[in-house]
């Protein structure tokens, strides 16, 4: 049993691997642009609902606290959106799907992505799973999302970039997620997949800004 789901795994990251690599390659060379954009969030709204099913009990209470985490991240780019505060000016493209508040609907899902896998990492990776470990993961991978969001035009920044308070206000949101979760979700056993699931988007990411703003492709 043990080797088949050792097999299973290894067919599943070779799997999600492939699919980031060849992801940033049709980015770069320009293929379908628009629909990989919109891919994208889609893939990681998927990422971040299979990472919380293999992380959580599915429980009343667990449900509640996803559901909570859900609201919170919502709530709190709705108001970035509109209002400029936690994280800073920036706007949504219309390339990301149906907006609630001028928040594409896919977004709170998408950020699951990075928020449980970094959970999930930073105790098989890093041996030392806390909210706060958790959240500085969160905040690095942020500071490489931002820079290939504004390549593949998912979002952009008044001014260009990111200030220091997106960073800060990202700590802070992800802090209060974590600890949410830990507080009120049951989980289960560690799944080694997971943090293979931040694994891929940041090299997907990296690969598709290095390749966007330096080669010569499209």
């Amino acid at each position: 049993m043990g080797l088949t789901n050792t097999s299973r795994n290894s067919r599943i990251l070779a799997v999600l691997y492939a699919f980031a690599v060849l992801g940033a390659f049709l980015n770069a060379v320009g293929a379908s642009h628009v629909s990989l954009a919109f891919l994208t969030p889609v893939t990681m709204a998927l990422l971040g609902i299979v990472s919380l099913l293999l992380t959580y009990e599915f429980s009343v209470k667990s449900i509640g606290a996803m559901g909570g985490v859900v609201i919170l991240l919502f709530f709190c780019q709705a108001l970035g959106v509109n209002t400029g505060f936690p994280f800073g000016e920036f706007a949504y493209t219309s390339g990301l799907g149906p907006k609630v508040l001028d928040v594409p609907v896919v977004m709170p899902f998408a950020w699951l992505s990075v928020l449980v896998p970094a959970w999930v990492s930073a105790g098989r990776v890093l041996r030392y799973r806390n909210v706060v470990v958790a959240s500085i993961i969160v905040t690095a991978v942020d500071a490489v999302f931002e820079f290939t969001a504004d390549s593949l035009d998912l979002w952009h920044w008044k001014g260009g970039l990111p200030t220091e308070l997106n960073y800060v206000s990202w700590f802070g949101v992800s802090c209060l997620a974590f600890t949410i979760l830990e507080k009120y979700a049951t989980e289960k056993e560690p799944n080694p997949i997971v943090p293979h699931f931040l694994f891929a988007q940041l090299l997907y990411f990296a690969l598709t800004d290095a390749a966007l703003r330096f080669l010569v492709l499209r």
